[in-house]
């Protein structure tokens, strides 16, 4: 599985124009019930990853298929894409508290997502729909 996570890593830091980080940082399986439970208050969601970026780890739920499906690569690739700007020095505590910043971070993650996916033939209508939200987001 190394080897697929470092791959995702090249394709990741490439499209986002980022030197490649060294060292490659943990990449966990999970119960669907632990991403709830942190990122949804223990409430259902549909939640399947994210980039923690104290421990620098990824977490993603243990129900991807990531050997066989390009859409739950998809979803490390993201979460990659927020470990590449956590090493560029992007994910500051402003970056994480101010919207827009926050947004564009975002963005940026889908951005690569959404090339990933389409790269691979996938559909990417659901990342698509997010893009156009988070435009919105800080409107508020």
């Amino acid at each position: 599985m190394n080897e697929l996570f470092s791959s995702l890593l090249v394709w990741a830091s490439t499209l986002m124009g980022y030197q490649q980080p060294i060292e490659l940082q943990r990449i966990l399986p999970v119960a669907h019930e632990a991403l709830s439970d942190k990122l949804c208050n223990g409430q259902f969601c549909t939640a399947v990853a994210y980039y923690d970026s104290e421990t620098q780890t990824i977490f993603y739920d243990q129900r991807l298929d990531l050997q066989m499906e390009h859409g739950g690569r998809g979803f490390i690739i993201h979460e990659l894409a927020h470990y590449i700007q956590d090493k560029q020095g992007k994910f500051t505590q402003s970056a994480i508290t101010d919207c827009e910043q926050r947004i564009g971070l975002e963005s940026e993650a889908y951005r690569v997502q959404r090339y990933f996916l389409l790269e691979h033939g996938q559909d990417v209508f659901q990342i698509d729909l997010a893009i156009t939200l988070l435009d919105s987001i800080c409107l508020e």
